[in-house]
């Protein structure tokens, strides 16, 4: 366990780290009178002032053991948020190691949910295919005067984070469309929801033409993944989450360049963002209905590929006309929205995808794009995301934006202009969601990173926006 909570402690460290304000720089009651002093006058003769991201590391001695103390400062409290917070504590504590005693000095800043998911953050690493696995991890024991609920939301969706990442950073021989499924059947009897699994011929039955289309050439066979978790069933509301699933995406015949490809393990970022949420939602016992559902498949090439000038059907009724096969994710995302309407009755629904590289030309790396046919729930959902690392945008979605869809021979085509392209992509999901409350995430920059984020620096995926699609939902 890398992280737990404290009342007090008995044990030596290998560090005492104090999270402290420049307001005024409090001392833990741990540390002697006789040694306070000396500390005091390090901290003048250095002149530390608490500053944000900054510390100072003071080595003392006290009941005849060396105690190696570290002062990290946070700057004003006025200017603290859980973002900063987080990016401070970060900053400080990533490099290292070892069982570490830590507390904020000012009580009224006490957070154990911030702490936690710093601490978890900071130990992931993916180093399963690594001939030499990390074997050093940050141990953290938080000292704290509150009392601990049983289940700390902070830690607990820290853990459930590493599991998103696993999924996102799996290379795709590995987590092909039916290990991501045997993967969620997993995950519902570890957390606590049920898992319906539907292979290719019932989504056939079920008229998933434009789905099974994108699926077509593929040595892999779709499957789509039904989860379904009952936290109320004194209520009939049911939320709606959509996950976007492409295992692998070649670009289909519209084939991809070789260095767009070697990216494309990351395209379920959707569908393990909303597995991630159905886990969040379960683990904390929410008392809300949820049903997720994931068309997962791979985008191949082969004789039995799907074409440009293609008219395919769709589950809705309505006719596309193919004019690029890399723009099949859309494709995949109608056809489990219209599911997740006339099958499952959901009342409202929120969908990921990893849709548009436009939308990083838009809001960069660090930013999810958020679109949706409801300007309050858009702003709910925004708002929702205050207490995580997570930023979003809302984008626009005027109706002009239909014109680039248009097609001469069927009711519409899966792309438009390259102008306003991540706008051209939600205003064509937005035909298929029957006037239901409804918003789309584009997490195509925010899934996984380069490296160049302040808080996301390794390179690989981030394990963002599920926690605020499960706050969303919790209300």
């Amino acid at each position: 366990m890398s992280f737990k909570c404290v009342k007090k402690f008995e044990n030596s460290y290998d560090r005492y780290v104090v999270l402290t304000s420049s307001d005024k720089i409090i001392l833990p009651d741990y540390i002697k009178k006789e040694n306070k002093k000396f500390i005091e006058d390090v901290i003048k003769k250095n002149d530390f002032k608490a500053k944000s991201s900054e510390k100072i590391e003071i080595t003392l001695q006290q009941d005849k053991k060396v105690m190696n103390l570290i002062l990290i400062g946070l700057g004003e409290k006025k200017a603290l948020n859980p973002k900063n917070t987080r990016q401070y504590i970060y900053d400080c504590l990533k490099d290292y190691t070892g069982k570490v005693l830590l507390n904020f000095a000012d009580k009224d800043l006490d957070n154990m949910d911030i702490v936690a998911d710093v601490v978890e953050h900071i130990n992931y690493k993916f180093d399963k295919y690594l001939s030499k696995k990390k074997d050093k991890f940050l141990e953290v024991e938080y000292l704290t005067d509150k009392k601990v609920p049983k289940l700390i939301e902070g830690y607990e969706l820290a853990k459930i984070s590493n599991i998103v990442k696993d999924l996102i950073n799996e290379h795709s021989e590995a987590l092909t469309p039916k290990a991501l499924a045997d993967k969620a059947v997993d995950l519902g009897k570890e957390f606590g929801f049920e898992v319906e699994i539907l292979d290719e011929k019932k989504a056939a039955k079920l008229g998933m033409k434009s789905y099974l289309s994108v699926a077509r050439a593929a040595f892999h066979r779709p499957y789509v993944i039904v989860m379904r978790y009952v936290g109320n069933k004194a209520s009939k509301y049911i939320h709606g989450l959509v996950g976007k699933g492409l295992t692998y995406d070649t670009g289909g015949l519209s084939l991809k360049p070789n260095d767009s490809m070697l990216g494309m393990k990351q395209d379920m970022g959707g569908a393990a963002t909303m597995i991630g949420a159905m886990c969040a939602l379960a683990k904390m016992k929410v008392k809300k209905n949820v049903i997720c559902v994931v068309a997962a498949c791979e985008n191949s090439i082969g004789p039995n590929a799907y074409r440009p000038g293609d008219v395919i059907d769709t589950m809705n009724g309505k006719t596309v006309e193919v004019t690029n096969t890399d723009a099949e994710g859309r494709l995949t995302l109608i056809d489990a929205l219209t599911y997740i309407i006339r099958k499952e009755k959901v009342d409202e629904i929120v969908d990921a995808a990893t849709l548009t590289g436009a939308v990083m030309i838009a809001l960069g790396e660090d930013v999810t794009g958020v679109f949706s046919n409801d300007n309050e729930a858009a702003k709910k959902l925004i708002d929702a995301s205050e207490n995580w690392y997570e930023y979003f945008w809302q984008m626009p979605m005027y109706d002009t934006y239909k014109r680039y869809f248009k097609s001469d021979i069927a009711d519409m085509q899966n792309t438009g202009s390259r102008m306003g392209g991540s706008v051209n992509a939600a205003k064509f999901l937005e035909e298929f969601v029957e006037g239901k409350k409804w918003i789309h995430l584009d997490i195509a920059g925010t899934a996984f990173s380069n490296g160049g984020n302040p808080y996301y620096n390794k390179k690989g995926a981030t394990g963002q926006v599920f926690r605020t699609v499960y706050s969303y939902i919790k209300g």
